[in-house]
């Protein structure tokens, strides 16, 4: 099924393994995509060259894509697809205020606190979020790897009485790329659940230096995601959300279709950038404290992973003799 039949021009912000692989997805719909990136070099190869795709079946397909660095703006569209780290999303708010007053904002970003920013800016019915179980990972700036099938919910923050067509229609030319999309009518829930899976996969990936399904292979570390996320449910009942067993079965399912991937934290270890713990782990700790709930073991992991990005960016600045 192609998608050519959805006339909206769609820009995904972020050269990173998921803007990368979405941005993949669409074109090869037929929907009309370009991708703006951190750095002109990423955004002057992938020009050139184009974006080399690797399936989930081994195959690679090379993917035409128009692209322009972040320090151009951001060109105009229907459809911004927002997939920066949560770190680097303040930084984007001037630009976005100046997009089309009849363009929609999608965020795919982790961890919470980007609903709130990205209101500081535009309209609430202009911002829409995507919860995504998709696996990849950036082979370069130029190829990126599709690693583990998943799903993408995407909808308000909070319930409306209409479905945005702009919106429905990304969701149609979704679904026909090959990517499982639902519309929900509110992302609110599904945020917390996707947090909760966050808290426990990434930081332990990070700290042990392993793929995701390497979690449930070790007793100790299954115990320990246990005792996390009995932690993490307690907050998030203080704020309103019914978290059950369900919840802890689809994290291990998470982790098994997602085995061979390196979680976004782990990544941003290894290259010493800073990670989305703060808005991940901290956040939890954060609502913990407001709400009277102890979260020792998040706060450890809060402590760790902070403590080991900051040794990282010491050790490469240091001295080389």
């Amino acid at each position: 099924m192609e998608a050519a039949a959805i006339h909206f021009r769609t820009v995904v912000v972020g050269g990173g393994s998921v803007g990368l692989l979405y941005a993949a997805r669409l074109v090869r719909s037929g929907l009309s995509v370009s991708i703006v990136t951190r750095s002109p070099r990423q955004a002057e190869q992938l020009g050139e060259s184009g974006l080399l795709f690797k399936q989930l079946d081994g195959q690679k397909v090379l993917v035409p894509v128009e692209a322009s660095p972040a320090g151009d703006g951001l060109p105009e569209a229907d459809l911004y697809v927002l997939t920066v780290k949560q770190n680097d999303l303040p930084g984007l708010l001037p630009a976005l205020r100046d997009t089309p007053d009849h363009a929609r904002v999608l965020a795919l970003q982790n961890g919470m606190g980007h609903h709130e920013l990205l209101t500081q800016v535009l309209p609430e019915e202009r911002c829409f979020y995507g919860i995504h179980t998709e696996g990849a990972r950036r082979i370069h700036e130029c190829e990126v790897e599709h690693t583990g099938k998943g799903a993408l919910r995407v909808g308000p923050w909070q319930e409306r009485q209409e479905q945005d067509s702009i919106m429905s229609a990304f969701v149609r030319a979704a679904n026909a790329a090959g990517i499982d999309t639902i519309y929900e009518r509110s992302i609110e829930p599904f945020a917390w659940r996707k947090l909760l899976a966050n808290s426990l996969i990434n930081p332990l990936t990070a700290i042990f230096e392993i793929p995701n399904g390497a979690l449930l292979e070790n007793s100790h570390t299954n115990v320990l995601m246990r005792e996390l996320f009995v932690e993490a449910s307690a907050v998030a009942a203080s704020c309103g959300q019914k978290i059950g067993e369900s919840d802890w079965q689809e994290i291990g399912s998470i982790c098994r279709n997602t085995s061979r991937n390196l979680s976004s934290m782990l990544q941003d270890v290894k290259l010493h950038r800073q990670t989305e713990v703060q808005a991940i782990n901290g956040f939890l700790v954060q609502k913990g404290k407001e709400a009277g709930i102890p979260t020792p073991l998040h706060e450890t992991l809060l402590r760790i992973v902070l403590l080991k990005t900051c040794l990282g960016t010491e050790k490469e600045g240091g001295d080389s003799t």
